[in-house]
């Protein structure tokens, strides 16, 4: 009987042709999923159903690949086929029961939304609250006083950090360090009135923090204005701001300076009151 022999470096190879199986499997996991999340956002952002071919014109995929990622959020219960005869996909209220339980956690929001809604029916006005995310804020509550007027500013709605009250609020607040990076940055524009430069935005910085609130006049939405303050712990971590908004045609300059004042009173009370909570900020992608 002849003897076997076995070579050590075999075994080597053999391991090595196992793992890169197990990899490129890994990674076609890890790219379904984030395709699939990409597709859930995109249906959820869109005010109308996405049809497939949308679906993959955003996803810059195949309809092939665009239909597995929408049948695995349907088969999740996360989407379904739009009814009435329209095609496409849209989101189910799943995503809304799943949102509801997250804002449920934010203590920043339980804390706030007793005095925010004391001001927003007071003066009849809608009242919102963010928070910072990246190089973002979200806006976590609104509170309408008016229901016969209707602001971009609501619950889930993103805005940039240099536009809107309540963004520039907390902007304001950032580390020197996090400040210059985010206004040596690009700088979009919503409408005429927005601020796009690091100088005015240095300067609105110096401005918000001397009178306890920035300002916010058609920068978001022409013919919409809003103050807001920010909402900073006792060790002046920045958690986030309030604003209070309404036509522009309505306020005064007087009713600016008025509003402005109570804002940063109530906010200054909410930052009282979350002795306990922090705020990381960063990274700004």
């Amino acid at each position: 009987m002849g003897q076997l022999y076995v070579s050590i470096e075999s075994f080597g190879h053999t391991g090595e042709s196992m793992e890169a199986p197990q990899q490129a499997l890994s990674k076609n996991v890890q790219s379904s999923a984030h395709r699939a999340l990409a597709a859930l956002e995109i249906i959820c952002a869109s005010a109308k159903p996405v049809t497939l071919v949308e679906l993959a014109d955003q996803l810059g995929a195949p309809k092939a690949t665009a239909y597995r990622s929408a049948e695995t959020l349907v088969s999740s219960g996360f989407i379904k086929a739009a009814g009435e005869g329209k095609p496409g996909y849209e989101a189910t209220w799943r995503v809304v029961e799943l949102s509801t339980t997250i804002l449920g956690r934010s203590e920043l929001r339980n804390i706030a939304q007793p005095l925010l809604r004391g001001l927003a029916e007071g003066h009849g006005e809608s009242v919102t609250l963010a928070v910072p995310d990246g190089a973002e804020v979200l806006f976590v509550d609104r509170i309408t006083g008016n229901r016969h007027v209707e602001f971009y500013c609501d619950v889930g709605r993103r805005l940039p950090l240099h536009v809107g009250a309540a963004s520039r609020a907390i902007l304001a607040h950032f580390p020197s360090a996090l400040f210059d990076q985010y206004v040596g940055g690009t700088l979009p524009s919503f409408t005429p009135s927005t601020l796009t430069t690091a100088k005015k935005l240095r300067a609105d910085r110096d401005l918000t923090r001397a009178r306890g609130f920035a300002i916010s006049q058609e920068d978001v939405e022409v013919g919409i204005s809003a103050v807001a303050a920010p909402i900073v712990n006792k060790q002046g971590d920045i958690l986030g701001a309030a604003a209070i908004a309404n036509l522009s045609a309505r306020w005064s300059e007087g009713d600016i300076e008025e509003r402005g004042a109570e804002i940063a009173r109530t906010c200054q009370e909410i930052g009282e009151r979350c002795e306990q909570l922090t705020q990381q900020l960063g990274p700004l992608t």
